[in-house]
């Protein structure tokens, strides 16, 4: 093998951590947004003032929650 095919396969490896480090950022940042959302109804639920048929919509920001939990994205903290 050739020194120029090494380089290619060194930036072909690096190409791949970086897009696998991109996507996890991605994930948390969706996560992150979906718990936004969520605690925005909690919070009006816990104040008095909660929202009409917000239930659906809960159940679709949980259901999301789950899917990137199982995909390994870390959601709630180890405590």
């Amino acid at each position: 093998m050739g020194l120029l095919d090494k380089v290619k396969d060194q930036a072909k490896d690096l190409k791949e951590k970086v897009g696998d480090k991109v996507e996890d950022v991605q994930a948390k940042r969706k996560a992150d947004d979906l718990l936004e959302d969520l605690g925005r109804y909690s919070y009006a639920e816990r104040t008095g003032r909660p929202i009409t048929d917000a239930g659906p919509e809960v159940d679709r920001l949980v259901a999301e929650l789950k899917s990137l939990e199982n995909e390994g994205v870390k959601i709630v903290p180890a405590g």
